[in-house]
């Protein structure tokens, strides 16, 4: 599996998306907010995008219509499951081998399910052996 390395290329991506969507989506209207991209580890500099109002109505709009399915009462099972599988094969490709209950219930908003179906779904992986346990309580090794 290969290792994640914040080189900045996801971030300059996104910048460049964004620059292009700006340009395409021409508003003569002045700008109203600027939107920096930084890259981790040093969160350097990779782009700064002007917005017209109209252009942040929009990107706003999108980011809450995509954030919605992880809203609690629109979160399934398998949706939810699919977030966790999501956020370990995440912890994987940063090098981690462990991973702890607290990771994964700090994710509770973002998988819309409670802390006790997060404990339950703990045990489903253990059983699966995508989970096993360690001599630390509430830490895992990721197989």
């Amino acid at each position: 599996m290969k290792r994640y390395e914040p080189d900045g290329r996801h971030a300059k991506v996104l910048a460049a998306a964004l620059r292009t969507w700006t340009t395409v989506d021409h508003d003569p209207e002045p700008p109203v907010a600027r939107l920096e991209i930084r890259y981790p580890p040093a969160w350097a500099f990779a782009s700064t995008t002007s917005l017209t109002a109209r252009q942040q109505t929009r990107l706003l709009a999108f980011l809450r219509d995509d954030l919605a399915e992880n809203r609690p009462g629109h979160s399934t099972p398998d949706r939810a499951a699919a977030v966790i599988n999501g956020l370990l094969a995440e912890a994987a490709a940063a090098g981690r081998t462990r991973i702890t209950t607290a990771d994964l219930a700090e994710a509770a908003p973002r998988i819309g399910r409670s802390r006790t179906w997060i404990a339950a779904h703990i045990t489903d992986l253990i059983d699966a052996g995508t989970l096993q346990q360690t001599r630390r309580p509430n830490t895992f090794r990721i197989t």
